[in-house]
């Protein structure tokens, strides 16, 4: 994991996903990880929220992008175009870009040289950079039952989204459709796990095609059986069907090569997914043999 995560965070001048297989370099990310003080691993493992260097005017404050760089924060997220500013409602690609760069240089002036990593939900297109050309939601592409058009969407949107600068997609979505009184339905594929898992895959090479964008396959596992519609519900779950219903997507994105995944925000039989080693590590880990960054 350390590896893979290193070599996107410190070896691509435009923080890239590097290949998690590629030799030299993964030898030369080793190098750099037994480098690091226990400081800077933990600000590698620090993802943070872009509204938290934000100006009230939706300019970027450089003196807190540089305080985060001092303490080596390896990745930021998301957009803060949650409601328009006057005439304006979010940023083209070329605007997305100068914000991303300029965070960039000023983290490797502070740091030491070590890039961030920045990732977007860019969901049905690249929906968070205007002007962008935009898909319906995953659900549309499960009606389509068509793995090659999910596969060119997957391209376009990672077209899109690299012209923002960002080279890291928060997609594809396998959750298996499972109580139509759940807010994120229409982000689901499908309520049918072979469907979701055809077109899961064909999403995550579509994406991975273009110019190395990173794929984060989401939200590892059991996310959408909420029993109430909540969302974020606890859930209640037998092994059988765990692994039989909504394992599948997650097994062949993982060998069609995506290289991150997010684990989801749910209790699984009174247990929080995101402290389960026997889900993250034994079953993620172990049992599907990923290794890319969680």
């Amino acid at each position: 994991m350390w590896t893979s995560w290193i070599t996107a965070a410190s070896l691509a001048a435009t923080a890239t996903l590097a290949v998690a297989n590629d030799d030299a370099y993964e030898t030369k990310a080793q190098a750099i990880v037994d480098g690091f003080s226990t400081a800077q691993v933990i600000g590698q493992m620090t993802q943070v929220d872009i509204s938290t260097v934000m100006n009230k005017d939706n300019t970027l404050n450089e003196d807190y992008v540089r305080a985060y760089a001092q303490q080596y924060v390896g990745s930021y997220l998301n957009t803060i175009w949650d409601e328009p500013l006057g005439e304006k409602y979010g940023w083209n690609a070329t605007e997305w870009r100068a914000v991303v760069s300029r965070i960039q240089e000023i983290t490797m002036e502070e740091n030491g040289g070590h890039p961030i990593i920045y990732g977007l939900d860019s969901v049905h297109g690249a929906n968070y950079v205007t002007g962008a050309v935009i898909f319906g939601q995953q659900i549309n592409s499960g009606a389509s039952f068509n793995p090659n058009l999910v596969h060119k969407a997957g391209q376009i949107t990672a077209r899109d989204t690299q012209a923002a600068g960002i080279p890291w997609v928060f997609g594809p979505i396998l959750e298996i459709s499972q109580n139509p009184l759940w807010s994120r339905t229409y982000e689901t594929f499908s309520e049918d796990p072979y469907l979701v898992t055809v077109l899961g895959e064909a999403l995550v090479r579509g994406l991975q095609s273009y110019n190395q964008t990173g794929a984060c396959m989401k939200h590892f596992i059991g996310y959408s059986k909420t029993p109430t519609g909540h969302d974020r519900d606890n859930v209640i779950m037998d092994d059988f069907d765990l692994l039989n219903y909504f394992l599948p997507p997650f097994k062949a994105a993982i060998e069609a090569g995506a290289l991150s995944t997010m684990e989801n925000y749910i209790s699984i039989n009174g247990e929080p997914v995101i402290a389960n080693p026997r889900i993250l590590n034994d079953l993620l880990r172990s049992d599907l043999g990923f290794d890319g960054l969680l």
